[in-house]
């Protein structure tokens, strides 16, 4: 039995919450398969990574299909599907970590601490990208430069991100859940 999950948000709390629920709603009901349809602008690190740990963890069979882009934060969580597809046309972009401030009055030690926690959430992302997907730790980390990198679907596939390009089909009567901006 295959649970399709369509998410396409940004990676915040709430749009978070609702599809931490819709596992875990899926796992009581006894699914086999969770079949994601992605494209997301990414978001929140603390909420990525628990996501992507959670889908990681999950005792069924989990496709992550990319249909549009999946950026920052969202490669994570991509990354933790067992099985990953990429439309023609998808896009993953890879960068470091922003954090915004708004009129902050910051002393020396308090910059200290954004940076290393930046630095650290950069390296959180890396490291799970890596072992969702067996893609080298340096490889990860080069296109996780300042500026950020894209890839085309064709560039994923060829580093392995992605095993294959492919646009998605929705079987008739399938069982769907869609998550998106609220």
């Amino acid at each position: 039995k295959t649970k399709y999950i369509v998410f396409t948000a940004d990676v915040q709390t709430i749009q978070a919450a609702k599809l931490r629920q819709a596992i875990t709603d899926c796992i009581n009901q006894k699914y086999e398969e969770l079949y994601f349809l992605i494209s997301s602008g990414g978001g929140n690190v603390f909420e990525g990574l628990s996501l992507a740990a959670y889908i990681n963890a999950l005792p069924m069979k989990t496709i992550m299909h990319n249909i549009g882009q999946v950026d920052s934060v969202a490669t994570a969580i991509f990354a933790s599907g067992k099985e990953r597809i990429g439309s023609k046309n998808a896009s993953f972009m890879f960068h470091g970590v922003s954090m915004n401030l708004e009129k902050s009055t910051l002393i020396q030690s308090q910059l200290k601490e954004l940076h290393d926690s930046s630095k650290k959430l950069k390296e959180d992302i890396a490291k799970g990208v890596s072992a969702y997907t067996g893609i080298e730790l340096s490889i990860i980390e080069a296109l996780m430069i300042d500026g950020g990198i894209t890839l085309t679907a064709d560039e994923a596939k060829t580093k392995g991100f992605i095993s294959s390009i492919s646009e998605p089909i929705i079987l008739a009567n399938a069982d769907i859940i869609s998550i998106i901006y609220s």
